[in-house]
């Protein structure tokens, strides 16, 4: 775990850089720092490797304080990956990649085997890259290359400084999938400076925001979308970010409370009285324990009414629709439009943790919410897609 207690820094007295930095980050997380430029987001990082000092406070690695450990022993300790790879010009992609275990005095098979495996990893062919000079190949690939530099000694922490920023925007997704998948994989603590938005939702398991150097909201995507903790952020991010990222907008952000149940054994008459009294289409069908309604069982529309009075059919239970979906609540928006989509269906059932029904979404409030995301003036309208 990497804490900061307390951390201000100053270059002289009256330039104050940071201010009284408090957060942790736990081990084998994903932390990205944001803000506009002269926030501080580099200074912070840079206070885990010891490339800075703080002025007043503490960085606590593992429990112990880094002031007190040699800054050359820590930063071999620490990957760091800068915004143009920082390659040396005059070495291999295999000898850059093997600086640091060649600096521990690892073996030459040693360090050939790991840049091969790293290589490797990072879908770089090692048999076609590893003896070719930095000049040999593109950005993208300088820039996995000094990802699997940073990789070398398997260090349990990961510093990376904008590090995709002069990419292309198509290589810059992919070596974004990449950290990712590799996050994933090997469980690494990284911290990530970016300024963009985007890629911070993107990557971040949690988000902190910078600015004149304090932190204004430190917490998960969905939270900074849904909760910004102050005009600044919301005005960084933007205020219909939330509508502009599927896959953050959760069911319980776009269903609605406003439906009505009934009881299975309830008669016909009984549910015709409550679509008509409530002017509803449909009735969420359920057993009822304790005066509760729980599990949703089926839906009843008013066709299925239609059926059971031209059939001389009494009970609820005989012609309720059985063919009905539900979905978690802590589903996002992309899973509602592929169940909906794939059984046409224009009702889904909020279900919770045990399965007990706690809201539903109508395609009208499905669409509703997709329009929202859709673009405007010549593009054509992404509502189409799912009518």
């Amino acid at each position: 775990m990497i804490e900061f207690r307390n951390v201000s820094k100053s270059y002289d007295k009256r330039t104050l850089i940071l201010k009284n930095i408090d957060f942790k980050v736990k081990t084998g997380e994903f932390v990205v720092l944001i803000g506009e430029s002269g926030c501080g987001k580099t200074t912070t990082m840079k206070l885990v490797n010891r490339l800075i000092d703080p002025t007043e406070g503490s960085v606590i690695i593992d429990g112990e304080d880094i002031s007190k450990v040699n800054p050359i022993i820590l930063r071999r300790r620490i990957g760091y990956v800068i915004q143009k790879e920082g390659l040396m010009p005059h070495m291999t992609i295999g000898e850059n990649i093997e600086i640091v275990p060649k600096l521990l005095k690892w073996d030459e098979q040693k360090r050939k085997s790991r840049s091969y495996e790293l290589l490797s990893l990072l879908n770089l062919d090692p048999e076609i890259y590893y003896e070719k000079y930095p000049h040999e190949v593109s950005g993208g690939q300088k820039q996995r290359v000094g990802i699997a530099r940073a990789l070398a000694v398997n260090p349990d922490i990961i510093l990376m400084d904008e590090p995709f920023s002069a990419l292309d925007p198509i290589t810059r997704e992919n070596i974004q999938d990449e950290v990712l998948k590799l996050q994933k994989e090997l469980g690494k603590t990284i911290i990530f400076v970016t300024h963009d938005m985007d890629e911070a939702i993107k990557l971040g398991e949690r988000i902190a925001f910078l600015k004149d150097g304090e932190i204004l909201q430190f917490d998960t995507p969905d939270q900074i979308l849904k909760n910004p903790a102050s005009e600044y952020i919301e005005q960084f991010i933007g205020k219909d970010r939330i509508w502009k990222t599927p896959n953050k907008l959760l069911v319980s952000d776009i269903m609605t409370k406003q439906y009505w149940t009934i009881e299975k054994r309830s008669n016909i008459s009984r549910a015709f009285n409550l679509l008509k009294t409530h002017d509803t289409d449909f009735l969420i069908v359920t057993e009822i324990e304790g005066g509760k309604h729980l599990e949703p069982l089926g839906i009843i529309f008013r066709k299925n009414l239609i059926y059971a009075m031209e059939n001389g059919l009494t009970r609820v239970r005989d012609v309720m629709d059985k063919d009905f979906v539900t979905i978690d609540k802590d589903s996002n928006l992309l899973d509602v439009l592929n169940k909906m989509s794939s059984i046409n269906a224009k009702v889904i059932s909020v279900v919770d943790n045990n399965n007990h029904l706690t809201g539903v979404i109508t395609n009208i409030g499905l669409l509703n919410a997709i329009s929202k995301i859709a673009p405007t003036n010549s593009e054509e309208s992404e509502v189409d897609t799912y009518e």
